[in-house]
């Protein structure tokens, strides 16, 4: 048998030496390159890094502050570029009959909710109704509670009704008592859940129980006030990562009382006025309000969508709220920082997913480990703070009320 022959040491530094040159080179080339695609991806990676409490390490650690500092005003552009943004004081919902009750008497005789029924169809017009046919011919008996379409397969399993909503997305829940269709979009890099929410009037802010001292979970939050439905809202003081929630960073309006006052500078208000129309800017008088807080970036305005890639916001988990101009309330979560599932999104994407259900103002809210979802009685999304079953602890969130 032939023996293998030993390399000099020579030959091993050399190759030693390759190595690095290679290395280098390509450190370089992927650190300071302006070719777009390998420029874009840089870009969102150190903007996500950058937008932790906890792991700016991994954009600090190996990319040059000079870098960094460039790629990260792309946020300052889009808060000078939103600077002058609110909504303009002639918008107002169209308010559109959300009662779902003038349908329901015909449901209860046993008519068709489907096709044939105009009612519904007006109601529920993101369904695809003949999706909902062919899901009704096996499930027809167990889909009414109260006399009511009730179909709730939101869980964050991967069951799929096979029921799917205009725009080709999958249809997880109708709750026609409550006035909730829930969707959710998967597309490769995120998993996303939608409640489109048909009367604004029940949706709100609710601070946590143990407000000033400890934030809460978001099921706390939605049992506290019987809600039916519930996301994150307001950012908060949040040290390496670890905040407790107490209070929320900038305005905070729940029922009419005044929390916290608004921080300003870049960012927005998000809030009902008591005509239920989602206000989106910043205001002198905080008394228009019924119910709000303040975050950023804004998403689309008056129907037009204003960020552009990931605004300096990298890819994350995600919170949005939004309305259409018939008064309808989107409220989004998009699940993230779980690579094989879900990574996250950037602005431009979930402001094109709202976009897509004809919303005509949204707004980015906290995010991060903060994105969560309650329904029905359980978490309905992923959330990537250390409790992965029940979230983080938060100041506020955007509750939906039930119908009684």
């Amino acid at each position: 048998m032939a023996k293998t022959k030993k390399r000099s040491r020579g030959e091993i530094f050399r190759n030693f030496i390759v190595m690095l040159l290679i290395i280098g080179c390509a450190y370089t080339f992927l650190v300071y390159t302006d070719v777009p695609i390998v420029s874009k991806w840089r870009t969102i990676y150190i903007e996500t890094a950058m937008g932790t409490f906890t792991h700016k390490w991994l954009a600090t650690a190996f990319i040059p502050k000079v870098v960094i500092e460039k790629t990260m005003g792309y946020a300052l552009e889009t808060d000078r570029e939103q600077e002058s943004l609110s909504t303009d004081s002639y918008w107002h919902i169209s308010k559109p009959d959300t009662d779902t009750s003038f349908f329901l008497d015909e449901i209860k005789e046993g008519k068709s909710f489907s096709k044939s029924n105009p009612d519904f169809k007006k109601a529920y017009p993101e369904i695809d109704m003949a999706t909902l046919d062919e899901y009704m011919k096996n499930h027809e008996e167990d889909a009414y509670v109260d006399g009511c379409l009730w179909i709730d397969e939101a869980d964050t399993g991967d069951a799929d009704t096979g029921i799917r909503t205009t725009a080709g997305d999958r249809v997880l829940a109708i709750d026609t008592k409550n006035g909730i269709v829930i969707i959710m979009r998967k597309t490769g890099d995120y998993v996303a859940r939608m409640a489109i929410v048909k009367d604004p009037s029940r949706v709100g802010v609710a601070v946590s129980p143990s407000y000033g001292r400890s934030g809460a979970k978001v099921a706390d939050i939605c049992k506290d006030t019987d809600a039916i439905l519930g996301i994150n809202a307001s950012g908060f003081d949040d040290p390496g990562g670890k905040g407790s929630g107490a209070y929320p960073y900038g305005l905070c309006i729940a029922d009419g009382k005044k929390y916290t006052s608004a921080a300003g500078s870049s960012y927005r208000m998000i809030g009902f006025d008591h005509s239920d129309t989602l206000l989106i800017g910043s205001f002198s008088d905080t008394s228009i309000f019924r119910d709000a807080v303040e975050f950023k970036p804004i998403l689309v305005l008056d129907g037009q969508r204003v960020v552009e890639g990931s605004a300096g916001w990298g890819v994350q988990p995600r919170s949005a709220i939004g309305q259409t101009d018939g008064g309808e309330v989107l409220l989004l979560i998009v699940d993230g920082r779980a690579p094989g599932y879900s990574i996250g999104a950037t602005m431009q994407e979930i402001a094109e997913l709202m976009l897509d259900y004809n919303v005509y103002q949204a707004i980015n809210l906290d995010g991060g480990s903060s994105s969560i979802m309650y329904y029905n009685g359980r978490i309905i999304t992923k959330p990537s703070a250390g409790d992965k079953k029940n979230g983080r602890l938060l100041p506020n969130g955007f509750i939906v009320r039930p119908s009684y």
